[in-house]
């Protein structure tokens, strides 16, 4: 017996110990655990719950829950076990993909380590073990992108240490699915086929090359079901670029066309597929504080929860957002290419509609740019605040701005309200130089 597989025996030893004693057993939940289970019936795959089919849809993040209810949604996904999380998505109706952090490579862990293993392992157990049968828990999620910039031996490691925690759970929990996510696709599935036969499912971040994964998929063939765990707009690393390497960001309207065009090419009615996590059912600051948000901070909704209604119910929700027309943020001097002198003051313009004729609200603002930081997958991000005194003056669809006297990059943001606090958003970068 590998030393592994000797690990995994005592730690599921202990797990069974721990559930025979009633005394000791003080998280178990009244209403008993769900059973979860994937099947194959004909081509298809199908995960059931409780024995009834169970398409996801769902949303990453644990805000806004009432709204994911109102949308049509049935599920969030986490990046860290919770049990408050738990406790609020039962009283909504929800489930979770419960996500079991693990340490990132690429932060500095070594997964030749084998005391950070096991105290990775021994944390992960005690999760596992708190939480299995609340019934709310739709199936546990192992990590997230561990494997992103690893060199391929570091992968390696990754993926045999997963099939370990993998295993650890399943003697533990035998009620719920057990995944990992990963970055996109590739030849690492091959990878993952071969060392993680544990799991039952994979799960899949992608953004701007979504309506490729089935194909994919099927390319190095994957014999398994996928889960979509992160879906959204086309990434800052997938956009063009101003002529001063700055990523443009697409409009809250043209994400909104993206989402429903991907979801039908990747997600809807494809034979492997379980569902998917849209991202992000909230807010977070990631190269500008809109990129990858179905939510503004203050909460109101975009128009791509209006998209994300259409697909899981089949009906566009009575009031719909605005919308930002084709030319989004604009000036009439066509040829600064939008780099302008310190001080300055520029009016912009914005094209934007509302779909049942409201009056607008439109409010703007300036911000340093920072989106062309190191950060990756993800990882925390400062925000970045508006500037104070920027905006000189504003009325209707026009705006006039001071451009600071420091030189550098920067975003010019408009937010386009109906009077339901549905938004639109649009940025446009600009330079001062």
């Amino acid at each position: 017996m590998t030393y592994r597989r000797l690990l995994l025996f005592f730690i599921s030893t202990f797990a069974m110990v721990v559930i025979a004693d009633p005394a000791d057993n003080k998280q178990t939940d009244e209403a008993g655990p769900s059973v979860v289970e994937i099947t194959k019936v004909g081509p298809r795959f199908e995960l059931t719950r409780n024995g009834l089919p169970y398409f996801i849809k769902g949303a990453g993040g644990s805000q806004h829950m009432d709204k994911l209810v109102a949308s049509g949604g049935n599920s969030i996904r986490t990046w860290s076990a919770s049990r408050k999380t738990l406790d609020q998505a039962q009283q909504k109706g929800l489930t979770v993909c419960m996500g079991l952090r693990v340490l990132l490579p690429r932060q500095g862990a070594d997964y030749g380590d084998e005391k950070m293993l096991k105290k990775q392992r021994d944390r992960i157990c005690d999760e596992v073990m708190e939480l299995k049968d609340h019934p709310a828990l739709l199936m546990w999620g192992i990590g997230n992108e561990v494997e992103h910039h690893t060199s391929p031996e570091e992968a390696i490691l990754v993926w045999e240490e997963i099939e370990v925690i993998a295993e650890m759970i399943k003697e533990i929990d035998k009620n719920h699915p057990v995944i990992t996510v990963i970055a996109g696709v590739g030849e690492k599935l091959a990878d993952i086929q071969q060392l993680c036969p544990t799991l039952d499912a994979i799960g899949i971040n992608s953004y701007g090359k979504l309506g490729q994964v089935p194909a994919e998929v099927q390319r190095y063939n994957w014999k398994k079901p996928y889960i979509i765990t992160e879906f959204g707009p086309r990434g800052w690393w997938e956009v063009e670029k101003t002529d001063w390497e700055l990523p443009i960001e697409d409009t809250s309207t043209e994400k909104a066309q993206f989402y429903y065009t991907v979801y039908k090419a990747a997600i809807e009615e494809k034979p492997n597929c379980l569902g998917s996590y849209v991202f992000l059912w909230g807010n977070k600051q990631e190269k500008t504080h809109t990129w990858f948000n179905l939510f503004m901070e203050d909460g109101s909704p975009t128009e791509i929860v209006d998209a994300m209604t259409l697909l899981w119910t089949g009906e566009w929700p009575t009031n719909r957002a605005p919308t930002i027309g084709k030319r989004k943020i604009y000036n009439k001097n066509h040829k600064t290419r939008h780099k302008y002198p310190p001080s300055s003051e520029v009016i912009f313009l914005v094209q934007a509609t509302d779909p049942e004729g409201d009056a607008l609200t439109i409010t703007w603002d300036l911000r340093r740019d920072e989106s062309d930081n190191l950060s990756t997958g993800g990882d925390r991000e400062k925000r970045i605040k508006p500037i104070k005194r920027a905006i000189v003056s504003s009325e209707a669809d026009h705006v006039m701005i001071q451009m600071p006297d420091k030189p550098g990059n920067y975003r010019v943001f408009v937010y386009v309200y109906d009077p339901s606090g549905k938004v639109a958003t649009a940025n446009l970068p600009i330079q001062v130089k």
